[in-house]
C-alpha cells in the first residue's frame, strides 16, 4: 500500500510544473521617441520614414491616402500546470507607429507609440 501511495504522489509530482514563455510578433522596435524627431507633416515623404524605420508591418490603401503601419508585440508569460488546477499569466504589449501619406507621399499625419517594458 506504501508503495502505491508514493508511485501515485510520485506521478503527480512528474505531471506538475512551472511554465515561462515569450513570444515576439510583428516589426522589431528599432525607433526611439527621438526618430521620428527629424520628420516634418507637410514635408518629409515616405522615403524618409522608410529609410528611419525600415519596411513596415503593412501598407494600407486608403482613397487618396496610403498609411505605414508598423506594430510590434510582445507576450511574457508564466503559469503553473497541476493536475486539478491551473494558472496561467500573460502580458502582452504592442508598440506600433502610424504614417499617413497624401497621394504625393508626403507625410501628412502621424502618431508613435512604445509601451515601457515595466507596463502592464
Amino acid at each position: 500500500m506504501k508503495t502505491l501511495s508514493l508511485i501515485t504522489a510520485l506521478s503527480i509530482a512528474l505531471l506538475s510544473g512551472c511554465v515561462q514563455f515569450e513570444s515576439k510578433r510583428g516589426v522589431e522596435v528599432s525607433w526611439k521617441d527621438t526618430a521620428t524627431e527629424t520628420l516634418e507633416r507637410g514635408k518629409s515623404t515616405r522615403q524618409d520614414v522608410l529609410a528611419i524605420l525600415g519596411p513596415p508591418s503593412q501598407v494600407i490603401a486608403l482613397d487618396d491616402e496610403s498609411v505605414l503601419y508598423y506594430l510590434f508585440e510582445h507576450s511574457d508569460g508564466e503559469g503553473m500546470i497541476l493536475i486539478l488546477y491551473n494558472r496561467m499569466k500573460i502580458d502582452t504589449r504592442y508598440d506600433r507607429a502610424v504614417f499617413f501619406f497624401d497621394e504625393d507621399d508626403i507625410l501628412m499625419e502621424y502618431s508613435t507609440h512604445i509601451q515601457p517594458a515595466d507596463e502592464g
